[in-house]
C-alpha cells in the first residue's frame, strides 16, 4: 500500500493523527478566554469616562493588571493558533508557509511583549512614553 493510499480512504483525506493537541489546546484557550473577555468588557465599561488617572488607578491594581496580560497573552496565543490552521490549510509551497508562520509568531510575540511591558509600565505608575516616542 503507498503513502497516497493511506493518506486517503474513497477519496477523501484521512487523519494523519496529526493536530490533536493543537486542537485541544485551541478549544481550551476559547474556553479560557471566554471569562476574561467578559472581564475586559467589564472592565472597559469601569474605566469608560475615568480618564487616565482612574484607568492607570485601576490597572495599578494587581489583579486587574495580571488578568489584563492574561488576556492579552492568552488572546495571542489562540490568534496565532487559528492563523497557523489557515496558513496549513490554505499555502501549500513548504518555503511560504515557513516564512508566514514565522512572521505570525514573530508579529505575535512582539504583541506580546510590548503589550506586556506597557501593562507593568502603567499597573506601577510610570508616565507615559512620549509621542512619537522621543523621536
Amino acid at each position: 500500500m503507498s503513502r497516497v493510499d493511506k493518506a486517503f480512504r474513497k477519496g477523501v483525506k484521512v487523519s494523519e493523527r496529526h493536530g490533536a493537541g493543537e486542537w485541544t489546546a485551541e478549544r481550551l484557550s476559547s474556553l479560557v478566554l471566554i471569562p476574561l473577555t467578559l472581564w475586559g468588557l467589564w472592565g472597559a465599561w469601569t474605566v469608560a469616562g475615568a480618564g487616565y488617572d482612574g484607568a492607570v488607578a485601576w490597572l495599578g491594581q494587581p489583579v486587574n493588571a495580571a488578568i489584563l496580560a492574561g488576556l492579552l497573552l492568552i488572546g495571542l496565543w489562540h490568534t496565532r493558533m487559528g492563523l497557523q490552521v489557515v496558513v496549513d490549510d490554505y499555502i501549500h509551497r513548504p518555503s511560504s508557509r515557513t516564512l508566514l508562520l514565522g512572521l505570525i509568531s514573530l508579529v505575535c510575540l512582539t504583541l506580546a511583549a510590548a503589550g506586556v511591558f506597557f501593562i507593568v509600565r502603567l499597573a506601577v505608575g510610570s508616565a507615559p512614553l512620549p509621542a512619537g516616542f522621543g523621536i
